[in-house]
């Protein structure tokens, strides 16, 4: 089983905080894994195996337990006299009112509760009222390049582009790469895709017109990066022949993105300090997924390069949005606590025309906070101020 130790160490940080710890993130990317790997670790430290209870409503001998006066009589049967005991529920959304169940067992229960959960929308908003304050979110991602190195075994010094390539291919979920055949590497992202479309997004979004919404999720995929609106999108597939309104189309995105499967990356007017409504991009979870859907494609290597940042640095913990000065653009502003960077993200800049472009970027913004300039070149192009980082260097940094 795969330590992913920067997860686990938010779990050990926040152990028996008055907090319930609740981790999110795209079905599939790990999260059950780390409830085991935070079981083993509780067991090895001394805590007794009938103080740690686990249930997952994955199993159809826990369908019951949607039921929350059932839940309480469970685990009351369960709980060892006065002991501490630590519960760990994997997707939670299935009880029927889940944040006020998992609010009263915090109230009724000497219990360190930790849960995980596949769809934002059931973890936001009026669905918290009742965990209001009360509750830790550790968001959880499918694996970032470093990870799929080390899960793979490969070193971390050679072969990085032969290494990178077969990510962008196969994508990050970890069930995709413990297998190295191409057929059923293709057969295991297909059931993902079919798991998460099918359970996440068509089934709780009630979607009846799936063929508009596959048309949809196909031109948004195939739009990674670039600028776009529920309008351009619901223009361009009625001068296709689809028959789909703007808000319809608003309600897939927000579907998508409530799954966790896709980001929006809203645009911020850097002159005006603002953030924008309009023309952000959309950036997915896992480039497999994508594959999956509209096939790999070399001419896309770019806009591949801007997602595994995006990725990057929201798993850092950096909110992230696209820089609009003036008529110039800016791919990225990173804000942290009272941290913020400029990054723009380029295949290469070893043309002149496109290192020019690309540094021009940054010539009106006035501010001191640092420049970067991200490529998959090795040759240090670092000038005026702005950093040049190979991509490597950058997602392989601790």
């Amino acid at each position: 089983m795969f330590n992913r130790q920067s997860y686990l160490d938010k779990l050990i940080q926040a152990k028996d905080s008055d907090f319930v710890k609740v981790l999110t993130g795209v079905r599939r990317c790990g999260k059950s894994t780390l409830l085991m790997l935070y079981k083993d670790w509780l067991l090895e430290r001394g805590v007794e195996e009938d103080q740690v209870i686990e249930i997952s409503y994955e199993k159809m001998e826990n369908e019951p337990l949607k039921d929350g006066h059932r839940l309480h009589a469970y685990l009351r049967e369960r709980i060892p006299g006065q002991k501490r005991v630590y519960l760990l529920i994997d997707e939670a959304q299935e009880i029927q009112e889940w944040a006020k169940v998992i609010n009263s067992l915090k109230v009724t229960l000497n219990a360190d509760i930790y849960v995980t959960g596949s769809n934002s929308s059931l973890f936001s908003g009026e669905y918290l009222t009742y965990l209001s304050g009360r509750y830790i979110e550790i968001k959880v991602y499918p694996l970032s390049f470093r990870e799929f190195l080390e899960f793979k075994q490969y070193d971390t010094v050679n072969n990085l582009e032969q290494h990178y390539q077969q990510y962008i291919r196969s994508g990050s979920f970890p069930a995709v790469n413990l297998v190295e055949d191409e057929n059923l590497i293709r057969t295991i992202n297909q059931g993902l895709f079919d798991s998460i479309f099918s359970r996440d997004i068509i089934s709780r979004g009630e979607i009846r017109e799936i063929g508009g919404f596959y048309k949809v999720a196909k031109f948004v995929f195939d739009n990674i990066g670039n600028s776009l609106s529920t309008n351009k999108i619901a223009n361009t597939l009625r001068s296709e022949g689809s028959k789909i309104s703007h808000d319809t189309v608003d309600n897939y995105l927000m579907l998508m993105c409530d799954a966790y499967i896709l980001y929006q990356c809203s645009r911020y007017d850097i002159r005006g300090k603002e953030l924008l409504r309009t023309n952000g991009k959309y950036y997915i979870v896992d480039m497999g997924l994508r594959n999956q859907l509209i096939g790999y494609k070399s001419s896309n290597m770019g806009h591949d390069l801007e997602n595994i940042v995006f990725l990057e640095l929201i798993r850092r913990g950096y909110q992230v949005f696209v820089g609009k000065n003036g008529t110039a653009e800016i791919d990225f502003i990173a804000e942290r606590s009272d941290t913020k960077m400029y990054i723009q993200v380029s295949l290469s800049v070893m043309d002149e025309q496109t290192k020019e472009r690309e540094f021009k970027a940054f010539d009106k913004i006035t501010d001191n906070y640092p420049k970067w300039l991200i490529t998959m070149d090795r040759l240090d192009m670092s000038q005026n101020g702005i950093l040049h980082k190979n991509v490597f260097d950058f997602l392989l940094e601790e």
